[in-house]
């Protein structure tokens, strides 16, 4: 067992009430055994594991609770012998549709982002991972230039920075990305700037490199990526490339991006095209040179994520109930053809345990 890890997957629960799963990862070879389950939350859509490993967060991605506006925020306790997950409570968010959140490394502090709601929230966790009620919520306001998807704020992540001070909230609806303070004494968001992103672009997930001063960005709606330097606290434009050298932007859209823990190569994930974009990244000035596309054998991977010794690329494909699971090459980043195929309905979001 001592090459096996754990890794939990966060579902939409439209056609199977059995929202999250739990699988055994075999890091020398990239296969998995399905070892438990958790049903009884709806549309865990996106999930957070703090860094300890000893609690999961997972968001309710609903439009009402109990006859009330928005969505929720679950805590479970997670036994890293067995994989199980036991249930601790939830909280509401205040707004429609929580789509992402994180956790920071101390375990007390949690942030979600309501899509539909247009908000952020702050919740703290005690020791126990218990979520308490609201500390603080903030409203976006305004619109950009697509009436069908940005006819108001749509916050859709919010990535916190290394120092833990700093949250970082791309803002599909606005084509901002907002910038926040984290006043950890008084338990609030500090509003600190406001980033724009050119118009009609979409932002959606932002990735922070592990060794470079940079950030990416992938852009939801033109299938771009907007590379950022980090400087000064704030974001300064640096590149914008596309996910696809061609695009029917009807159809196809951008949806998840991560970088290898070796640091070399972004991949970024386009649904309706069904691929991973792979580029490799200059290591003085962060730049993005595309160097291959894979087809993710499946339909939608909305999210997919990096097994943390590099080795494995594992695609959630949301409309195929198919996680396919890939050999990375270490030294040119690109793919092979799928290795393994894990069968779960309409998978969204997959965490390791590390």
């Amino acid at each position: 067992m001592k090459n096996n890890m754990m890794f939990i997957v966060g579902s939409y629960t439209n056609k199977n009430p059995t929202g999250i799963n739990i699988f055994s990862f075999n890091e020398n070879d990239g296969s998995a055994t399905h070892i438990g389950s958790v049903d009884g939350i709806e549309n865990p859509s996106f999930i957070s594991i703090d860094e300890k490993n000893n609690y999961l967060f997972a968001v309710s991605e609903t439009a009402m609770t109990d006859g009330k506006e928005g969505g929720q925020v679950f805590s479970y306790k997670v036994c890293k012998e067995t994989g199980r997950l036991e249930y601790i409570n939830a909280q509401p968010t205040n707004g429609g549709a929580p789509c992402h959140l994180s956790v920071d490394n101390s375990g007390n502090n949690l942030y979600v982002v309501n899509y539909s709601g247009g908000n952020i929230c702050r919740f703290s966790v005690d020791e126990a991972g218990y979520i308490k009620p609201l500390d603080d919520l903030v409203q976006h306001s305004g619109k950009s230039i697509r009436p069908d998807r940005q006819e108001g704020p749509h916050p859709h992540s919010i990535i916190l920075d290394a120092t833990k001070e700093f949250a970082y909230v791309p803002d599909l609806g606005l084509d901002k990305i907002f910038i926040y303070k984290l006043d950890h004494k008084n338990r609030k968001f500090s509003a600190f700037k406001e980033i724009n992103v050119h118009s009609g672009a979409g932002p959606r997930h932002l990735v922070i490199h592990p060794n470079l001063p940079y950030a990416y960005v992938i852009n939801e709606l033109d299938c771009t990526i907007c590379v950022f330097k980090m400087e000064a606290d704030t974001l300064t434009l640096h590149q914008t490339i596309p996910t696809l050298l061609e695009s029917n932007l009807m159809e196809d859209s951008g949806a998840d991006i991560h970088i290898a823990p070796n640091g070399k190569f972004l991949y970024a994930s386009n649904r309706g095209d069904d691929s991973v974009t792979i580029f490799q990244i200059e290591q003085n000035e962060g730049s993005l040179t595309r160097v291959g596309n894979s087809s993710t054998y499946g339909k939608t991977p909305r999210n997919f994520t990096i097994s943390p010794n590099g080795k494995y690329l594992l695609a959630a494909n949301q409309n195929s109930d198919s996680i396919k699971i890939f050999d990375i090459d270490e030294e040119t980043g690109l793919l092979s053809e799928p290795i393994h195929t894990i069968y779960v309905s309409e998978p969204v979001c997959i965490k390791f345990l590390e």
